[in-house]
């Protein structure tokens, strides 16, 4: 009995300890939507961008607060130790000896003092409220509100840009990776396929039926294949290194990512490319619409000049409240009357009459960037219209380098089979069949190259021709 105990509890802590270990070594899977989830609270590139746009929407409250009047309160309590009056006082017995009274009514002298001043006191106060309200500014202060309402609403539209930026090169990235992990496969079955074609080279070497020349091109292409291999494993550790810099994760693994490349829809007929050349030249695009924005910014900025020119004054109204004493108002007794009160209205104005003429430099300035802004409108036009044709040229240059490699690997199938008959019968050498492997992963590698140039490409045209809405 005891000896099926024991086994029992064996079975149990291995059981036990291959669930635990089987949890340690689970790893996250990631799909697109996972990853752009982490991209959004993690980019540190999209984190600045939300934040550029929560100050410009500060920007515009400082802007319409220029509407309304400001209000400065002063208050001041001052306690002086040696006050600069004392109290002052007059002797009786002198005021009334200053006076000719008739004879026997002159009074005896009393020496009594009269206080006519209890002397300054101790503490003095003081509170003044400055209220100033801008009466007219030639516009300068509605034509503020617009020009930051269009700045925010351009950091607005670059958050939305960069988060559309971040996600077709997460995509690509995602895209690289599946491929070009692929090719890494490949590139070790290659490798196989190298390695026993060299041995056998050596061996043929070593008895005499193999020219030296011939060894080396074995080894040279067994080299080769090393190199191509570390190659693509740096490029690998790049697309790696990306995708964490983009989600803000850390130690990720190509197991861990869930993402296959959608190959369906690649073909893109007349109708489509024009559709879609339409969808990329519309005034609704986010970097269009930022440009037409610029434009707005620069024409505001243009009247915010024009209207700070020479000559034209700012008329704005102040008022202003004071309150002195040597009582605290409204707390200490007696302090309404010991204390003065001042009460000001002002109507002041403020223009620049003459300097030097930066204020026409100023005018003309906006209004050379007003006139770029525009230039800058059409040149984005015609940047994204090439742009968009050129991924189109792509498409199609990846389509039939595609189905060139397909052909490739289907004579290649035909040739293996052929090989390995003749070998299997006698008649053929295995290098020769090794020789055609090698060829056909060669192949099959180019066909993976040319599938990632075909995705990257539909990417591009993906995000180029994506609306906001």
């Amino acid at each position: 009995m005891s000896r099926k105990y024991s086994f029992g509890k064996t079975g149990f802590l291995l059981l036990f300890l291959s669930v635990l270990l089987s949890g340690i070594n689970a790893q996250t899977l990631y799909s697109f939507d996972d990853l752009m989830n982490l991209m959004e609270n993690n980019n540190a590139e999209l984190q600045k961008a939300k934040q550029d746009f929560v100050q410009s929407t500060l920007d515009v409250k400082d802007a319409k607060a220029g509407f309304f009047p400001q209000a400065v309160l002063t208050a001041a309590g001052t306690y002086m130790f040696n006050p600069m009056m004392d109290d002052i006082t007059i002797n009786v017995d002198e005021l009334l000896s200053g006076i000719s009274w008739p004879g026997g009514l002159k009074p005896e002298p009393t020496g009594q003092y009269l206080k006519l001043y209890d002397g300054m006191e101790n503490t003095q106060y003081s509170f003044t409220l400055d209220i100033t309200q801008p009466v007219f500014t030639w516009g300068k202060l509605t034509n503020a509100v617009k020009l930051y309402n269009e700045v925010s609403d351009i950091k607005k539209l670059q958050l939305d840009s960069k988060r559309g930026q971040l996600a077709a090169e997460l995509k690509t990235r995602l895209a690289s990776a599946h491929y070009i992990g692929q090719i890494l496969e490949l590139l070790e079955v290659q490798k196989n396929y190298t390695e026993r074609l060299l041995k056998i080279s050596e061996e043929a070497w070593g008895q005499g039926a193999l020219l030296y020349q011939d060894l080396l091109d074995a080894r040279i292409q067994a080299k080769e294949i090393d190199i191509a291999s570390v190659e693509i494993n740096d490029q690998f550790s790049s697309l790696i290194l990306g995708i964490e810099k983009i989600t803000g994760l850390k130690n990720l693994t190509r197991d861990q990512l869930n993402f296959v490349p959608d190959d369906d829809g690649a073909v893109y007929n007349t109708e489509e490319r024009k559709t879609l050349m339409d969808m990329a030249l519309n005034d609704k695009q986010e970097s269009i619409v930022i440009l037409a924005k610029l434009e707005k910014v620069s024409e505001y900025s243009n009247k915010i000049a024009k209207a700070s020119v020479y000559w034209k004054p700012d008329l704005a109204l102040n008022i202003s409240l004071g309150y002195s004493g040597s009582r605290f108002p409204l707390i200490e007794t007696d302090w309404y009357r010991k204390n003065d009160y001042s009460a000001n209205a002002t109507i002041a104005i403020r223009t620049t009459v003459f300097d030097g003429g930066k204020k026409l430099n100023d005018i003309k300035r906006t209004q050379s960037v007003y006139e770029s802004s525009q230039a800058d409108a059409e040149q984005a036009r015609t940047s994204i219209a090439q742009n968009l044709t050129q991924q189109f040229n792509a498409v199609d240059l990846s389509l039939a380098k595609i189905e060139y490699q397909k052909l490739k690997i289907e004579n290649f199938d035909s040739k293996i089979a052929q090989q390995r008959q003749l070998f299997e019968s006698g008649y053929g050498a295995e290098t020769a069949l090794i020789q055609a492997e090698i060829e056909k992963t060669s192949a099959q590698i180019q066909l993976l190259q040319h599938s990632l140039s075909l995705a990257n490409a539909r990417y591009v045209i993906e995000y180029l021709s994506s609306l906001p809405y």
